[in-house]
């Protein structure tokens, strides 16, 4: 029988991921905090060209491949936070259900948010005009312009571990 043993290089390892992860399920949880009131100006226009645009996600999410990323996607429920140039973020929530279409949309965040997505606001208005937004939207994660976090610590390890691999992907230009 063969002794494993534990060596410092792993117990660093170990404790940078374990660091990685606390603090991605601090920062995620401190944004969900986030009121309607701290919600910015154009906060209401924007969300209402993200009611709008619905509809047409719903109808074309079925169609698109997320990749190894839209089996996780289903059924979360998610807070989605929007920053403009000057700094300023808006969080819009919904759930996505099993088919990974939006449902439960809601200006402001869920307080039972699985996932945190994150974008610029240039970014976010790009899926909103596109005449299929889903594709657009798979292109914007695809390419790291929407980031996904996961809300708690099982989240956060699982986001951490696709968001590596899908970075490692990209590194090595696989999609």
């Amino acid at each position: 029988m063969r002794s494993h043993r534990v060596t410092p290089r792993t117990r660093w390892i170990v404790a940078l991921l374990a660091l990685l992860v606390v603090t991605s399920g601090l920062a995620a949880a401190q944004s969900a905090d986030q009121s309607d009131a701290d919600q910015p100006e154009w906060a209401d226009a924007a969300f209402d060209q993200f009611a709008g645009m619905v509809a047409v996600y719903n109808e074309s999410i079925t169609a698109v491949d997320l990749g190894v990323a839209g089996d996780q996607l289903e059924n979360e429920r998610v807070n989605l936070v929007v920053t403009d140039d000057d700094g300023a973020s808006a969080t819009f929530s919904f759930r996505l259900d099993g088919r990974l279409r939006m449902t439960e949309l809601d200006q402001g965040p869920r307080s039972d948010a699985t996932l945190r997505m994150s974008t610029d606001r240039a970014t976010f208005d790009e899926v909103l005009g596109a005449d299929n937004p889903a594709v657009v939207f798979r292109d914007a994660v695809a390419d790291g312009d929407i980031r996904l976090s996961g809300i708690g610590t099982t989240n956060a390890v699982k986001w951490v571990v696709i968001n590596t691999v899908a970075g490692l992907a990209r590194s090595l230009g696989l999609f």
